[in-house]
């Protein structure tokens, strides 16, 4: 008997990762001592053809650690870079003018690629980008990003593989972790990452460094 197509596969793969989501509640209470945010805004972008819906539970967490995270508001990411760019950088524009301080992104798979650009052409309202499984994109002539960047990636991930995610020339922070792609927005593993680099914009821990 035949076996599965490659396609086939490689999606079977991708939902097999939704069974980690009970890891959510076995790490609890190390995720719960992950270090404190003091309400700066943190937006948080979907991936293709995904909306605010799909970062909810990474959102509830960040608000339980006292950030104020917040969704894009623009309905289902349909893909289209060169509209997207400049409407998610006028938001992040209003969240900057309303903190008074640069805004850290988060986004998940093509939601990473459009925060990863937003950072890279508004340097003045970016503070820090984190990309979920994000493939690397542009749509203009490159320039250096000036945040930090942390890239997460999966050897697992049947969606965007490491080929594609991997930064090239941002001095990106490169994390590997063992979740499919789909599953990035509840591992655990992501969660504590994204907790701790937002953590190093925090005010308070700021004038520290």
């Amino acid at each position: 008997m035949k076996g599965p197509s490659p396609a086939t596969a490689a999606v079977l793969r991708e939902l097999a990762g939704f069974r980690e989501f009970p890891r959510l509640a076995w790490h609890a209470p190390a995720l719960a001592r992950r270090p404190r945010g003091t309400g700066v805004p943190v937006l948080v972008l979907p991936g293709r053809s995904a909306d605010d819906l799909s970062t909810a539970p990474l959102r509830t967490y960040l608000q339980l650690l006292g950030h104020a995270p917040r969704g894009w508001g623009l309905g289902i990411n349909d893909g289209d870079f060169r509209r997207l760019v400049p409407a998610v950088a006028a938001h992040v524009g209003r969240l900057a003018d309303r903190a008074a301080r640069k805004i850290p992104l988060v986004g998940q798979s093509l939601g990473g690629s459009i925060a990863r650009e937003v950072g890279r052409t508004h340097p003045d309202l970016v503070s820090r980008v984190i990309t979920l499984g994000s493939p690397i994109l542009t749509v203009q002539a490159r320039r250096p990003l000036q945040c930090p960047l942390t890239v997460i990636y999966s050897e697992a991930d049947q969606i965007v593989p490491p080929r594609w995610a991997l930064a090239d020339g941002d001095g990106a922070e490169v994390v590997r972790v063992t979740s499919t792609h789909l599953a990035m927005g509840f591992d655990p593993d992501v969660w504590a990452i994204v907790a701790d680099r937002l953590a190093l914009d925090e005010p308070s821990r700021a004038r520290r460094r």
